[in-house]
């Protein structure tokens, strides 16, 4: 189990709150300027505004789910150095933390996952989950072995914040450049942006472990966060494409290296959908694509008693011996 600071400093929390706190009031601040634009009855501004917040969401939230998550900390795929290191710092920009520390925390959730060690579980509490834990954890609480080898992270890492300042100032740069001025610019592609994208991957943590269906029977509580109905169905659809697919939370606990979170009909997974376009591209290789058979075979396994695995086991190290020419 990875050791944190039992305290953490005043100056850390102040930090964190303000880091969380900031891109709420952003809105607020957003929404009143919209409301007294010029432009506000004007089609092509209420487009460009548009535009600047569902780009300034998918920047970021493609960065967390391809970079921070199923690549750096499930390695579901192998790339080429500059488009790992591209997916990092677009993670970075959304302002959740260094990739290696972040990663060390998801380790640390599968491993515990709803017990005690898991550093985001709703057994501690709904709110503690969704972002109530990131106050209790310090900045420079220990990194993982497996992630502190990596010197692409490590690198990346080290300038995180400088990514997650470049993530605000492009934005506001493009927007002084196309006429709606660098402020929204600023607000709507940046500001905005962190907000919608940081509230869906700390509904992940939250609200998968509450909310929706099990299609595995995991030894933990995670869902995968598909609501039924009128109502339902579309806040679902919304999440899942906001967070790129991973509020399919409880198949990635069932399979936690697979390419592929959507594993059956109607699961929305656009990670998936940008990996097998960069595969067909052979910009990714040896991506752990999860087929419906292993969905099938997984499904069985979590269902068998302890006896019945090993069972199973023995079973089928005799069929491999069998099929050995004498």
């Amino acid at each position: 189990m990875i050791q944190t600071a039992v305290n953490k400093p005043f100056w850390q929390k102040a930090v964190t709150v303000f880091i969380m706190v900031f891109p709420c009031f952003a809105m607020l601040v957003a929404a009143w300027t919209f409301s007294r634009s010029p432009h506000r009855g004007e089609l092509w501004y209420g487009l460009t505004i548009a535009l600047f917040l569902l780009i300034g969401i998918k920047v970021r939230m493609y960065g967390i789910s391809l970079g921070f998550h199923r690549g750096l900390t499930h390695k579901s795929y192998e790339s080429k150095p500059w488009l790992r290191g591209l997916f990092l710092i677009m993670g970075c920009m959304a302002i959740q933390g260094e990739p290696v520390r972040w990663a060390t925390d998801h380790t640390e959730h599968h491993r515990y996952a709803d017990k005690d060690g898991d550093p985001h579980s709703p057994e501690h509490g709904f709110w503690h989950a969704h972002w109530g834990w990131l106050v209790e954890h310090p900045f420079d609480r220990e990194i993982n072995p497996a992630f502190k080898n990596d010197a692409l992270a490590m690198k990346v890492s080290r300038f995180t914040w400088l990514w997650a300042v470049v993530g605000l100032a492009i934005p506001a740069a493009i927007g002084q450049l196309v006429g709606i001025g660098w402020w929204d610019g600023f607000l709507w592609g940046g500001c905005a942006a962190v907000f919608f994208g940081n509230q869906a991957t700390y509904w992940v943590n939250s609200g998968a472990h509450t909310f929706g269906r099990r299609d595995f029977q995991t030894d933990d509580k995670s869902t995968n966060f598909w609501l039924k109905g009128p109502i339902g169905y579309p806040i679902s659809w919304i999440v899942a494409w906001i967070s790129c697919g991973e509020t399919n939370h409880n198949n990635h606990h069932a399979i936690g290296n697979s390419a592929n979170h959507g594993m059956f009909k109607g699961q929305l997974d656009p990670s998936a959908r940008t990996l097998k376009m960069l595969e067909k591209l052979k910009l990714v290789w040896n991506v752990n694509w999860t087929t419906e058979e292993a969905v099938i075979k997984r499904q069985r396994e979590l269902t068998m008693t302890p006896e019945e695995r090993k069972a199973e086991a023995l079973r089928l190290h005799r069929e491999r011996q069998e099929k050995v020419p004498a």
